[in-house]
């Protein structure tokens, strides 16, 4: 029975959500105020205590004005705009406000570790480093940098500020910027207190040579004192690079413990399962006299799989061998009684008497097959999303040695995995069938032969039957967030976990039999419940979240006939290569015979992927931005400087010019976008400069091209046509050194001499191009293109640069066209002028002295030559050298 409380209480349950971080305990005594009008009916039961209450209802008027005036004077105490001038009694705050609140609510509470942490006597180093783990778990980590810096400036206090640089670079870097902080620590409560960041760090950096400092704390018994996440956090680390020894230390010490939190006891045992001895690694079952065969499966020391469209890829991919009806299988029971049962539900189209021949099938893991002990000669369709890495830091491939992959249906999640040890194993088994059209191009990028097969799961129907009369009514919807009518469900199913590999994929299949005889519809934002429905014949409306995610290039938005020529395809492909497989040929002539039968493929490949180039303006259009007026002629032993000034940096003008001066002994020219500071400006600036001037670029427009400064910068080559040298800062630099050695930078054949990013998001080209692409959103057919286009002609993948500070070279880059493609890229595509400039550039470029460009919020250096400030939260102030 239902009460009307009951009932009240889920029809507000949506709007407590949204105060409660807001006003805790007394706003939830507001809620029905502030979030919805007072004074209708429900308003009036609820305050007074339910349906049927003898309370007056102006008894619960005045009692919803009161609550209301408490949530006022909560909102008030804290900074920013509120309700207070409104009749808040009745209005809900807005959810801007809402946000606002709880994210100044979060700030106080961790910054309150601090003073807590203190008043109960603890030192202040490891109190420190408490408060900026809040700090930056909280997403405030520019607070935690700026605090570390100030730190830095006081020598008693210098380690703990490296301490907590470290924890934030640690999130934000890559490891070896993290470890420069790190290293310079030697307090050994601070290294305790910092242990969840600081061991994981160390062997990230350093790999085994940062096992020492490991066994130094074993040894000591510091690890006791860690925290669980820090035991949990560096025994993965150790884990990444075999350190099988010393992780079992950690855990087996560590699961001693009888106040362990239980989530990490599971992930500590858990990780014991994958040790030397661990049943991961016990002997699969093997027939003598049998070939053996891999059955995908997605477990691994990170993560399992909770997704039941990787076990529907498993049943499609099982339809392929048991359309033969004269081929056996042994090995793994589990594996063998399910494919007996499946056996019964071929197509009768699909069957094929094949081979005499038996295999013997085992539990092959897609992302953690390197610590099995898989039997030799073992073959296997390697399918799916690959690679998702291993506890954040590794990637499974090369597979296992004794496997002999079919690679089909393959989707390059991670650029990054394609290091040159996994390149030079792809080429040896490939062609590589890609699932997308993004990995056919990234493959090809670092030149990897591969061809667009689609996905494996339009081939689900072969173990599905079409019965003599469609029963199928309604409609499903799967993750679905449109609304609508009918049963729903989530693809992602934490039961899985819990369950066996054969039943996980009896799971899969009673999905895929919904779709074929039970729904008529299917309403879903999956790839892997739209593609199984279709195959199964259900009417499928597909609508994921962003259509050009890498994921679907080639998948959405096809016809009935291209999605059955993808079917096809693997249909063919799979039926030439298994019965070789199964009837022992050799690796020389089964993999003779992919190459042969994916030719045409290939060719195909090759001709869709020329198609594409990517947008250049039009070079009359590039002139007359500019004007016809006069261009700057270099001069003799000047330098010239031009400022990029973003919203929010014209109070820096002055100050970052007046550093350089003081710094610069040699003539120089700083020119700054029109329209950046007044006439008045410019000449109070200049009046107080030694050796240099101030003079102001002509205005420029382009059509499409809306950021002021990504056009100056673009445009550079055309408005300094006749220079081959020209240094690029921006307003918010602090410069320390003489400006002319940065003009001095040698480079050679390189267009633009630039820093590598250091961030940790930006480590690879390929991957940087790859979310642009996804930020074309419906234009899934743009994204496609812009992918195709960008990736022509790579043979390698690059580090991205930062040039916010570089030295260029105009003339080079007029000369190959540069200017034409970046503003091109940035009047029809939604990117910065950064990020198109890698685009076109790629590696054609020198990699400059770190020094040259510091980022405060990234990095630091003991001797910088100029400190970045562009993009941080606030300006720190200047960066204390190391004492």
């Amino acid at each position: 029975m239902t009460t009307g409380r009951n009932s009240a209480d889920r029809y507000i349950s949506k709007g407590r959500e949204l105060i409660k971080p807001v006003v805790h305990g007394v706003a939830r005594r507001a809620l029905p105020v502030v979030e919805r009008a007072s004074g209708t009916k429900y308003v009036r039961e609820r305050a007074a205590g339910g349906k049927g209450s003898k309370k007056s209802g102006a008894a619960a008027q005045k009692n919803a004005a009161a609550t209301a005036r408490a949530y006022r004077k909560l909102a008030v105490g804290l900074r920013g705009g509120s309700a207070e001038d409104i009749d808040g009694w009745n209005v809900a705050p807005s959810s801007q406000e809402v946000a606002s609140k709880e994210r100044q609510l979060t700030r106080l509470k961790a910054h309150s570790k601090l003073s807590e942490s203190l008043a109960k006597g603890e030192s202040f180093g490891p109190s420190t480093v408490e408060a900026a783990r809040a700090l930056i778990a909280a997403g405030f980590q520019s607070e935690v940098v700026s605090i570390g810096l100030n730190l830095c400036a006081q020598p008693h206090h210098e380690e703990v500020g490296r301490a907590l640089l470290g924890m934030a670079y640690q999130r934000s870097s890559e490891p070896a910027v993290a470890w420069a902080e790190f290293a310079q620590v030697d307090d050994r409560d601070l290294i305790v207190a910092t242990a969840e960041e600081y061991y994981p760090t160390a062997i990230d950096s350093l790999g085994p040579e940062a096992l020492p400092l490991l066994e130094q704390s074993n040894e000591s018994g510091e690890t006791q004192w860690w925290s669980a996440k820090a035991v949990l956090r560096t025994a993965e680390s150790a884990f990444c690079i075999d350190a099988f020894d010393h992780v079992r230390t950690l855990v087996d010490s560590r699961l001693k413990q009888d106040d362990l939190d239980e989530a990490v006891r599971y992930e500590l045992t858990r990780m014991l399962d994958w040790l030397p001895g661990g049943k991961h690694l016990e002997p699969l079952p093997t027939t003598p006299g049998t070939r053996n065969f891999g059955v995908l499966s997605y477990d691994q020391p990170g993560i399992r799989s909770r997704n039941i469209g990787d076990y529907i890829q498993t049943i499609a991919s099982i339809g392929h061998l048991l359309r033969y009806e004269n081929l056996r299988f042994s090995g793994d029971e589990g594996l063998t009684a399910l494919f007996t049962k499946l056996r019964e539900s071929v197509k009768d189209e699909r069957k094929y008497p094949g081979p005499e021949a038996e295999l013997n099938l085992v539990e092959v893991y897609r992302d953690g097959n390197v610590y099995q002990e898989i039997p030799e000669d073992t073959w296997y369709i390697a399918f799916g999303w690959y690679m998702h890495d291993i506890f954040g830091k590794s990637f499974n491939i090369p597979f296992h040695p004794n496997l002999r992959p079919i690679l089909l249906s393959v989707f390059v999640r991670y650029p990054e995995m394609l290091t040159p040890e996994a390149i030079a194993y792809l080429k040896k088994y490939g062609p590589v069938g890609c699932r997308d059209w993004q990995s056919v191009a990234v493959l090809r990028a670092v030149g990897v032969p591969a061809f667009f097969s689609g996905c494996l799961t339009t081939t689900v129907d072969t173990l599905f039957p079409a019965p003599s009369a469609d029963h199928r009514k309604g409609t499903l919807r799967v993750d679905w967030t449109k609304g609508g009518q009918g049963p729903s469900k989530k693809q992602t199913v934490t039961a899985i976990r819990d369950k066996s590999f054969p039943e996980n994929l009896e799971l899969a299949r009673n999905w895929v039999a919904d779709y074929a005889y039970k729904y008529k519809q299917v309403l879903t934002s999956r790839l892997h419940a739209n593609l199984p429905a279709r195959s199964v014949g259900a009417d499928v409306e597909f609508e994921p979240k962003n259509k050009s995610d890498s994921r679907f290039g080639g998948l959405i938005g096809i016809n009935e006939a291209e999605f059955d020529a993808i079917r096809n395809g693997i249909l063919d492909k799979l039926s030439v290569l298994l019965p070789l497989i199964a009837t022992g040929a050799s690796e020389d002539e089964i993999y003779g015979k992919w190459v042969e039968i994916t030719a045409d493929d290939m060719a195909a490949a090759d001709d869709y992927l020329a198609t594409a180039q990517l947008p250049e303006a039009d070079s009359g259009a590039v002139a007359a931005a500019v004007g016809a007026g006069e261009k700057p002629a270099p001069e003799n032993n000047v330098t010239d400087i031009v400022m990029t000034v973003d919203k929010g940096e014209l109070g820096l003008v002055a100050s970052a010019i007046n550093a350089m001066d003081d710094h610069t002994s040699t003539r120089y020219r700083v020119w700054l976008p029109a329209g950046a500071l007044d006439p008045t400006q410019v000449d109070d600036i200049a009046s107080h400069l030694t050796n240099g001037t101030i003079r102001v670029l002509p205005p420029v427009t382009f059509p499409g091209v809306t950021n002021g400064n990504d056009l100056v910068q673009a445009l550079l080559p055309e408005l300094f046509p006749n220079h081959e040298r020209l240094v690029v800062i921006p307003a918010a630099a602090e410069v320390r050194t003489d400006i002319a050695e940065l003009a001095a930078t040698d480079l050679g054949e390189a267009l633009i001499a630039a820093k590598h990013d250091v961030r940790k998001n930006r480590s690879s080209g390929l991957t940087l191009m790859r979310r642009t692409a996804s930020s074309f959103g419906d234009d899934h057919v743009g994204a496609l293109k812009y992918v195709f286009a960008s990736h022509a002609g790579m043979n390698d993948d690059f580090a991205p640069f930062d040039p916010q500070i570089a030295v260029v070279n105009p003339s080079a880059l007029r000369e190959e066209g540069v200017t034409q493609s970046v503003i091109g890229l940035l009047s029809e595509v939604t990117i910065s002028f950064v990020d198109a400039l890698q685009t076109v550039v790629r590696g054609r470029y020198a990699d400059l002295d770190g020094d040259w460009n510091v980022r405060a919020q990234w990095e630091t250096s003991t001797e910088p030559k100029i400190v970045n400030w562009r993009g941080q939260t606030r300006h720190y102030g200047h960066m204390a050298p190391s004492r």
